[in-house]
């Protein structure tokens, strides 16, 4: 029968130190183990070897342990790795059974899982150990096959108490902590608004369980409980099985602190500077730094280190993480605006729980690059070459510079003409520890440096049997497999991989292959390994291949639309793929790029009359080699066509009137046009204006007029206008004449004609006695007779004029001649 094993979810749902969490391992492991196929199975003589017992469960440390079913008993290998071999979930009754498929030691551990008997006991490795590395292990042999084990879970504990400060405050931002001393799942709880708080699932047998300041401002020492009381010393507390510890209170101490605030020109705060807390070493004189790293101040520019009573300190901030991308960066600094730490003033705490206050006010250095992730690999023995890979810099271009040096203790020293990105070590290396430094500059901004360690020349080192390459073929839909033979000796730590596509991380993946997608290619793929086996040197390798772009699916374009001045041709690009591609447009005149003719419809120029039209589509996509497809010619351009309207004639045909022609709208606009008017079909020499005066030659005629439209690139076109009703005399103006002179006989009479019109017109008198023409009397005086006594003088004057219709005007007759 299959061997028992745990449910999938149970094993997933479970992540618990050691071996637990390899849950594919242990599913693998099972499987093999229910086909007879664990290396190392049942030997040549069969036998059986099994573990068996009843696990319990103790709910108290006075009360009687009972049966405890649905638990896991199982059995994992005595190393390092404690890995699964079998095991089996407890009956109702407690009772276990499960074989594994050798003598041998093995580690035991029993767990309720997800079971509900997980909310009571903790976990546990056999001999009340919360970690695999101290459990006892249990032996089967040959000797002894069967090995009875009655294992016991013991109860958690809770614990309930109050927080407060030294002065009897409540302090709330605090965490209660209980963890296994030999590492394990803990449980935490917080503090209510007044300092109470109540912590479940304490872990039996040894735990720390601690109280600590959650303000981020080091308030308060974290303080430890020891089974009785809190206390100052990091300390594990035994924890009885089903412990009820109440009452377990806690008096946090001030902590004695270093508080600097870090702000810009402006006063706001900086966040993420780094700084280093110095002390001064009273045996060697020396002002020592912290043996950790790096140190930033916080969201609120606050940077907190906890002092000692007496003490002498110093502190500097180096704006020299590049953790988080920042806008600004600012110059290094020790307080109180000393530039070096030699100069820098000195800061002691007096009294316990005092807090030094230290403003740091920075400023700026200038604008902030984006470092490349710098990596330095190849062999550290003498004649060989090591290489430095800069990563991407921004923003580009950014310039890099190279040195690499030597280090030996405290002491480096620069490489002697050692600037390149490459190395080849030296005889006079051995012993160092050979570093690269990477120096990024730009105008404007901050420049910034790393380095990166290549490992120490001439030392052991792991080595690969093969140069590290990439192999498999770099495009989208493949895979890259990483290539370096074999490692000797077998890595303790690694190997490592990391993958690089465009300088920037990829976390597709962290093994030897990389899978390539359709958004590589045309990017530039790095693959980077690092190995560590202690003592011996590192390796490490690189290797790059650049993905091939991919090939755009471009189809030739077609032009629609007229090959004629005027019209609007179209370029129609076909599908492009794979979608979406990005597509411009350039149009050509007879092979010669147009000007600004860059979208997908083009209007046909005067230009372009006589031409031939192609136009050009080019797609771009990321990853994908750019593409230009060209259109075959168009027919040779032929004129356009004038919009021209039939004219019309406005005005009297009428010798003297005006006429008046009207073209109507032609187009497209702007059109050139001229005019020439017609007497019955005859052009009438210099009428090309728009407007005609009727003269006496037209009289009885009919007269038209033709409109010509021109524009370039189009063809001329006339319309002539339907014609007039044939042209009629015209009517001339006269006003009313008048008498002067003194009116008796002898005297002489003038007739004043006035003004007539349209001139010239000639005029003609006849005077009159009464009603009755006087012979002969047609000048424009008259002498008065004397039979003219006693009657009343008129004249009449006649206007005439050639093609106008005579005017005769009488004037008012005189008084009686005297």
């Amino acid at each position: 029968m299959p061997l028992p094993r745990p449910a999938l979810s149970q094993l997933y749902q479970n992540p618990r130190r050691g071996a637990w969490v390899r849950a594919r391992a242990v599913l693998a492991a099972a499987v093999l183990l229910a086909a007879g196929l664990f290396a190392g199975a049942v030997p040549a003589h069969a036998a059986t070897y099994t573990f068996k017992g009843v696990v319990k469960g103790k709910l108290t440390a006075t009360a009687t342990p009972a049966a405890l079913g649905n638990a896991w008993v199982g059995a994992y290998t005595n190393d390092s790795s404690a890995s699964y071999v079998a095991g089996a979930w407890s009956a109702a009754d407690g009772s276990y059974s499960f074989t594994v498929p050798a003598a041998g030691s093995y580690k035991i551990w029993i767990t309720c899982g997800n079971n509900p008997c997980a909310d009571t006991y903790a976990d546990e490795w056999n001999g009340n150990s919360s970690g695999a590395y101290n459990s006892t292990p249990v032996a089967v042999s040959d000797a002894a096959p069967t090995t009875t084990l009655n294992p016991q879970l013991e109860a958690y504990g809770t614990m309930s108490g109050r927080i407060t400060n030294s002065a009897g405050q409540p302090v709330t931002a605090a965490e209660i902590y209980a963890s296994p001393a030999n590492g394990g799942q803990g449980s935490t709880a917080r503090p209510d608004a007044n300092g109470y708080y109540t912590l479940a699932k304490v872990p039996p047998n040894q735990a720390y369980i601690s109280v600590r300041d959650d303000s981020g401002q080091r308030l308060y020492l974290e303080q430890y409980w020891n089974g009785t009381q809190g206390v100052d010393t990091y300390t594990a507390a035994t924890v009885p099985p089903g412990a009820k510890w109440t009452n377990a209170n806690f008096v946090l101490k001030n902590e004695t602190v270093l508080e600097a605030t870090v702000t810009d020109p402006a006063g706001a705060p900086i966040a993420e500077v780094g700084y280093v807390p110095y002390v001064f070493n009273d045996a060697t004189g020396a002002w020592d730094g912290p043996q950790m790293g790096p140190l930033t101040s916080d969201a609120n520019g606050k940077i907190y280190w906890r002092m000692t009573v007496g003490k002498k300190y110093k502190i500097c901030v180096f704006d020299t993480y590049y953790g988080e991308p920042r806008q600004y960066r600012y110059k290094s600094e020790c307080y109180n605006n000393a530039p070096t730490i030699d100069t820098a003033a000195v800061l002691t705490a007096t009294t316990a729980g005092q807090r030094v206050q230290v403003p740091m006010h920075l400023e700026v250095a200038g604008l902030s690059l984006s470092p490349g992730r710098i990596f330095a690999y190849g062999s550290v023995q003498a004649g060989q070459t090591l290489t430095v890979d800069p990563g991407v810099w921004g923003p580009a271009p950014v310039t890099l510079a190279y040195q690499w040096q030597r280090i030996n203790g405290t002491e480096t020293t620069d490489i002697a003409g050692a600037t390149a990105a490459t190395y080849t070590v030296t005889a006079a290396d051995t012993g160092y520890d050979i570093f690269a430094k990477v120096t990024g500059s730009k105008a404007g901004y901050a420049s910034y440096t790393d380095t990166v360690h290549a490992g120490q020349a001439g030392a052991d080192a792991t080595t690969a049997s093969k140069p590290f390459t990439i192999i498999g073929t770099p495009s989208a839909g493949n895979t890259l497999t990483v290539d370096h033979g074999t490692l000797t000796p077998a890595p303790e730590f690694g190997p490592y991989y990391d993958w690089f596509v465009n300088g920037a991380p990829d976390y597709r993946s962290n093994t030897k292959t990389f899978a390539l997608t359709t958004a590589d290619t045309g990017k530039k793929v790095t693959a980077r390994l690092s190995v560590h086996a202690w003592p011996l040197q590192p390796y490490y390798g690189q290797a790059s291949v650049t993905v091939a772009a991919g090939a755009l699916t471009a189809p030739v374009p077609t032009i629609t639309g007229t090959a004629k001045v005027g019209a609007t041709l179209t370029a129609t690009p076909g599908t492009w793929g794979p979608a979406p591609v990005t597509l411009a447009y350039q149009w050509f005149r007879s092979g010669v790029a147009i000007t600004g003719a860059t979208a997908p419809t083009y209007p046909v120029a005067a230009a372009d009359l006589g031409k031939t039209m192609t136009v050009r589509v080019t797609g771009t996509k990321a990853g994908y080699t750019t593409t230009a497809k060209t259109s075959a010619a168009t027919a040779a351009v032929v004129a356009g066509s004038l919009t021209a309207p039939v004219p019309t004639i406005t005005g009297t045909a009428k010798v003297g009137a005006m006429l008046t022609a009207n073209p109507g709208t032609w187009g497209p606009a702007p059109v050139a046009l001229a005019y020439q008017w017609f007497r019955s079909g005859v052009a009438i020499t210099g009428a090309t204006a728009a407007t005609y005066p009727v003269a006496a030659a037209d009289l009885g005629k009919t007269m038209t007029v033709r409109v010509t439209g021109t524009k370039a690139g189009y063809t001329t076109t006339a319309k002539t206008s339907a014609a007039t009703a044939a042209v009629v005399a015209g009517t001339l103006t006269g006003p009313t004449p008048t008498i002067t002179g003194t009116k008796t006989v002898g005297s002489t009479l003038t007739a004043s004609p006035g003004t007539w019109g349209p001139a010239p017109v000639t005029l003609a008198y006849q005077w009159y006695r009464g009603s009755t023409a006087i012979t002969g009397a047609t000048a424009q005086t008259y002498k008065l007779v004397a039979s003219d006594k006693g009657t009343a003088i008129k004249v009449r004057v006649t206007g005439t004029k050639a093609a106008y219709t005579a005017l005769a005007r009488y004037s008012a007759a005189t008084a009686l001649i005297g």
